[in-house]
């Protein structure tokens, strides 16, 4: 008799925690749904972000720069330290400006995780999530899920946390952490949508950057 119980007792914590694992599951499904109906409603979208390296000998002491993200779409423009990346849903040139020179290559050929232009997208492919905590930051109400890699393997982190404010449905803070212990964060500074934007925006320019290099990786 007193095996049988303990071993109900056992099951009956088993079945608990993957209910709870469940439920963590589902809520951070609903939240990360109700993000991205909302982020795919907006025509274009203007972020300022801040760029946040540390290593494991620097925690708290990371180098810190200053970004800007359009978005219209599969379109993008990112200025990124010293680069300008622009994307027009086909093609991405990377304009690095203290080389002088713009590398080209398909937008196929990129897939990188961290990169501030997929970050309010992210958690859509390749990855389980986990509703981790609610919580006041900075005086806002945030949501945090957990992001892991379906394929732990071929990704370089092997978890993204997303800080999710939970009025606006905006993700507020992103946390990428790499294998090789590396902490990348984008915090989210400003946030303006439906800003007019030409498609002449996300498409590099030769002719306003005269004597720029070309690298044509297609």
């Amino acid at each position: 008799m007193k095996t049988i119980v303990i071993s109900l007792f056992l099951s009956m914590l088993s079945l608990t925690s993957l209910f709870a694992q469940d439920n963590a599951t589902t809520k951070a499904k609903t939240i990360l749904d109700n993000v991205s109906a909302k982020t795919k409603a907006y025509s274009t979208i203007k972020i300022n972000y801040t760029l946040i390296h540390e290593t494991k000998d620097n925690v708290g002491k990371g180098d810190k720069a200053s970004g800007t993200l359009l978005l219209k779409g599969s379109k993008y423009q990112l200025t990124l330290l010293g680069n300008v990346i622009y994307c027009d849903g086909t093609t991405i040139w990377t304009h690095m400006l203290d080389e002088k020179e713009v590398i080209v290559a398909n937008a196929s050929q990129k897939d990188e995780v961290f990169n501030p232009a997929k970050m309010l997208t992210i958690y859509e492919t390749g990855f389980k999530y986990k509703f981790i905590q609610e919580r006041f930051e900075q005086n806002r109400a945030i949501y945090i899920i957990d992001l892991f890699p379906k394929e732990v393997e071929k990704s370089e982190y092997s978890r993204v946390r997303l800080y999710i404010n939970k009025d606006k449905s905006q993700i507020w803070k992103v946390e990428y952490f790499a294998k090789d212990k590396n902490t990348y964060t984008i915090i989210v500074n400003s946030f303006e949508t439906n800003t007019p934007m030409n498609d002449a925006d996300f498409k590099f320019d030769k002719a306003k950057h005269p004597g720029v290099q070309i690298i044509d990786e297609r």
